[in-house]
Order: C-alpha cells, then structure tokens, then sequence
C-alpha cells in the first residue's frame, strides 16, 4: 500500500506543478507577436505619436485552459485524496479530492487565459486620433514616434520607431 500512495503523491505533485506552464498555451498579443498565418504577408505602415497609453486586461478563450485546468485537477486531486483512509473512506477521499481539484484547476484556467495589455492613442501627421489596444509589449510612453503596422484584415499592432 505505501508504494501506491507513494505512487499517487508523485502523480498529484507533477500535475499540480504542470499548472503554471499553462501560461505558455495562453496568447501573446504584443507588438511583436505574429501568429504562423502572418509571416510573409505585407503591412502598411504608418508614423504616429502616442498621446496616452492604459493598461488593460485582455481575456482570451477560457475554454481550452478551463479544460486542460479542471483535467490536471481532477486528477490530482483524486489522486491525492486516495491517499487519504481506508475502504469506503479512501473512495470518498479520492472522490472528493478529485472535484475540490477539478475546481481549482478550472479557476487556475481562467486565470492563465488572462494578459496585461494597453490601450494605446495615437495621433498621426495629419491629427487623426486611433486606439489600438495590445499586449503590454513593447513598453510605450506619451510623447513617442512609433510606427503603426496595419494588417490585410485591418488589424493593428504598435512599435517604437526607428
């Protein structure tokens, strides 16, 4: 019996530590970030100055990481939760601790699918005013020339000029 509860404390703590690389699934929408589909395309670009720059929450799809979250709970948690008593008493452990983990892993999928951003206004040569709102990198400041890349579909992303 020691080697299973041995067993099912190295599974849990594995799968408890797996929770923050979740992050690395959640998406990235920085000025400098491109998805595969962007490479070799062309972008208008055009000079601005940025005028005021707030920061943002951007929630992404929670779906994904609410799945892959509740999952390594659930698992983690009934597997330490049958470490727990004996007979009928392992059984609702190992129940229990599977849905108390489920629930954590879904609240910790939630809070990956979550990134700092900025909500950027600019003012370009001819005093037209645009907000684009990204993720939080590059760092930019009320009064800096950047340059304002624009996508086929009309998406924008922002960077410091050169």
């Amino acid at each position: 019996m020691f080697a299973s509860r041995h067993t099912a404390l190295a599974l849990a703590a594995a799968l408890v530590l797996s929770l923050p690389a979740m992050t690395g699934c959640s998406s990235n929408v920085g000025g400098y970030d491109y998805k595969a589909g962007q490479a070799q395309s062309s972008y208008s670009v055009h000079q601005a100055t940025v005028i005021g720059v707030h920061p943002v929450t951007i929630h992404g799809d929670t779906r994904d990481q609410q799945s892959l979250g509740g999952l390594i709970g659930t698992i983690a948690g009934a597997a330490l939760g049958s470490t727990i008593g004996g007979g009928s008493g392992h059984t609702i452990a190992a129940v229990g601790g599977g849905l108390l983990g489920g629930a954590a892993g879904v609240g910790a999928g939630t809070l990956t699918s979550r990134e700092t951003g900025l909500q950027i206004t600019l003012r370009d040569d001819y005093g037209n005013e645009e907000v684009v709102v990204q993720g939080a990198e590059p760092a930019l400041q009320p009064g800096q020339r950047v340059r304002v890349i624009v996508g086929e579909d009309g998406s924008r992303r922002v960077e410091p000029a050169y």
